[in-house]
């Protein structure tokens, strides 16, 4: 029973990262129809310029959380500004836009290499690690902000989404780009919102996650394909369906690396996606892609 507890704590953690990269995955998807493989990467950027403000050059921690996500939203708004927005101009279809993403990832853990380098190195905790226990579980508070910031981002959507007029906004350009154009509303912005948006999310899991897993710079490619699982096997067009999808493939990933080898895992996660789009093609709960279409 301890080791369920504890496996259950460990694919929980993984899966609200997994799944916080699925949701902003999603919500780009939902604005400009076009996956950003670079999201991964901007949860490498938090962790690893976390080392450079807090050990590097040793800011008081809430400067270097506010220099963390500046240097995370200066560049998303790269990416859209010499990446998506040129190839938009131009005419390019979405898998140009796709492949463009991929290329900027690539250029992104190039730089990053020759900054840190290829080891994986220390980030520092802005939690306490010491162990707390909760009943059965034993945890502490920099785990515990991991799943607490999945639940509050998950929030935080719903009520942008479904109880703002901007929200509406973008529910309309996700739904009929050119229907809400002619609406008034500047597309342009809800993308840029969406890019902006997402690199916060995707920062703020790179400084929680990175004291637990370490920093690396090929941490970034791992984690958009572990996001991009999470919002396929969920539903790619809803943000919390593929939320849902990233602590499915968490405590998935966790069980079998507890109970048998790690890996299996990827094999056995891919089977289960392969299983449920033979049943689901639009995953468990993409209702919304199957109404739209």
């Amino acid at each position: 029973m301890d080791k369920i507890s504890v496996l259950l704590l460990a694919g929980l953690t993984n899966g609200s990262v997994y799944g916080l990269i699925g949701l902003s995955l999603s919500l780009i998807y939902g604005t400009n129809r076009v996956i950003n493989f670079a999201q991964g990467d901007f949860v490498m950027i938090g962790a690893m310029s976390a080392i450079l403000f807090m050990v590097t050059y040793a800011l008081p921690t809430p400067v270097a959380l506010l220099a963390v996500l500046a240097v995370v939203l200066v560049c998303s708004l790269a990416l859209e500004f010499a990446v998506y927005r040129p190839l938009v101009k131009r005419g390019a279809p979405p898998l140009t836009i796709m492949i463009g993403t991929l290329a900027a990832a690539i250029i992104a853990s190039g730089i990053a290499l020759l900054i840190w380098g290829a080891n994986q190195l220390y980030v520092p905790n802005i939690l306490s690690l010491e162990p707390i226990t909760l009943g059965p579980l034993t945890t502490n508070l920099q785990q515990m902000a991991i799943v607490m910031a999945f639940v509050v981002f998950l929030l935080i959507t719903w009520f942008l989404l479904y109880r703002t007029s901007f929200g509406l906004c973008i529910r309309a350009t996700g739904a009929q780009p050119r229907v809400a154009q002619l609406m008034g509303i500047r597309s342009s912005r809800i993308v840029r919102f969406g890019f902006m948006f997402s690199a916060f999310v995707s920062g703020i899991s790179g400084v929680l996650i990175g004291p637990l897993l370490g920093g690396q710079v090929s941490m970034g490619v791992a984690l958009t394909v572990k996001g991009f699982m999470a919002a396929i096997l969920g539903g790619l067009g809803s943000p919390f369906a593929a939320a849902a999808g990233g602590l499915v493939i968490g405590v998935l990933e966790t069980f079998v690396a507890g109970y048998g080898s790690s890996l299996y895992a990827e094999p056995i996660i891919f089977l289960l996606i392969l299983l449920v789009l033979l049943i689901r093609p639009f995953g468990l709960l993409g209702d919304f892609e199957a109404v739209r279409r």
